[in-house]
């Protein structure tokens, strides 16, 4: 099972807590651990923005199983069932935000 909506996550609270867990810990973990392949994908990808799905493997390395341009990231589960989810994605999308207004002044000054 690979893909988040058939994870039945409102079905199974030890899934939402080890999400929130992740979520939470994003920027100080996860991120650091991978910057470098981070890094080398954007390198390889030279595109302004992408998005990936991707998983840890046992031995730490980064496994990544889908890229696109065109991801399907949201912020519409209940709150009540995902109440760490809110601010986590508003984060996201004000750095998406933030990428393309960086984007545009670079255009304008050209």
């Amino acid at each position: 099972m690979v893909h988040y909506q058939n994870a039945g996550m409102s079905h199974f609270e030890e899934r939402r807590a080890e999400e929130a867990a992740w979520m939470t810990r994003f920027d100080e973990d996860f991120a650091i651990r991978h910057a470098n392949a981070f890094a080398e994908l954007g390198r390889r990808f030279g595109l302004d923005y992408f998005a990936i799905d991707c998983a840890e493997l046992p031995d730490g390395r980064l496994l990544v199983f889908e890229a696109d341009v065109g991801m399907y990231v949201h912020c519409m589960d209940s709150a009540e069932l995902f109440p760490y989810k809110e601010q986590v994605m508003k984060k996201l999308f004000r750095a998406f935000e933030a990428a393309l207004e960086q984007r545009a002044r670079q255009r304008d000054q050209y």
